[in-house]
């Protein structure tokens, strides 16, 4: 009966789990990917971040971009893009190379992309995106 309870009670945990993840994740199916509509990690360094997510799975530059780009364009589905501040994957080498990281400010009347040495930086406004591949519906 043991068992069975904790079987149970894992499995309710999972359906909350998946009932939570709707809330966050926007299937975007022109793109091929899954956002979360909410930043991640916020006030954590883009280390920290690393530590917990692969680099792959931040959204970068030219993606929150066309998203945004879209946004302008009418499309609702990405209100949440109106203002935001991220660390992305820094596109540029050179300052990779020398620990500096890439953030994306935008907000209703503008939009920076920004490069620093500051790679400790930990504001509780800035976080991340996390994109994922849209699975193979059959």
């Amino acid at each position: 009966m043991k068992d069975e309870k904790t079987s149970l009670d894992k499995k309710i945990i999972k359906e909350m789990v998946n009932e939570e993840d709707k809330d966050v994740w926007l299937e975007i199916p022109e793109e091929g990917i899954q956002i979360t509509m909410k930043q991640q990690h916020n006030g954590k360094t883009y280390a920290e971040i690393l530590k917990e997510v692969n680099e792959k799975e931040i959204a970068d530059y030219p993606l929150l971009q066309r998203l945004r780009n879209k946004l302008a364009a009418g499309d609702k589905r990405f209100k949440f893009l109106k203002e935001f501040w991220v660390f992305i994957p820094n596109p540029d080498i050179f300052s990779k190379k020398n620990n500096y990281v890439a953030w994306f400010y935008a907000d209703p009347a503008d939009a920076r992309f920004n490069c620093s040495g500051h790679p400790d930086v930990a504001i509780a406004s800035l976080g991340c995106f996390i994109v994922r591949k849209l699975k193979n519906k059959k």
